[in-house]
């Protein structure tokens, strides 16, 4: 599934559900939504449940997107890890790799 199809599927669950309580909300004050004298507030309410459908869809899609992305990479140690198992491996290559490269260094002269 693409990135957009996920973020307008989570969009519009999200503007049902607020939609839903919109109602939800005006049947249990007894208010009809329809009527002159409140109908711009309701209209307003469900405007703001479809920017806050569109905006938390987003944020939600965002967070999995990158949290994918996160588990995608390879786990190469680093330096700055707080586990010291990692921060010795990475010792360990960068040693590695200086070693390599001065070997390449000295065989090329």
């Amino acid at each position: 599934m693409s990135r957009k199809t996920r973020t307008f599927i989570y969009a519009t669950s999200a503007f049902a559900i607020m939609l839903f309580m919109i109602v939800l909300m005006a049947w249990q004050q007894g208010v009809d939504p329809f009527h002159p004298r409140t109908r711009m507030y309701w209209l307003a309410a469900v405007v703001t449940a479809l920017y806050l459908s569109l905006r938390g869809a987003l944020f939600v899609e965002r967070l999995q997107y990158r949290r994918s992305q996160r588990q995608d990479r390879v786990d190469t140690p680093s330096r700055l890890s707080k586990n010291i198992d990692d921060r010795m491996a990475a010792r360990k290559a960068r040693v590695d790799a200086a070693r390599q490269k001065q070997e390449q260094a000295s065989g090329n002269s």
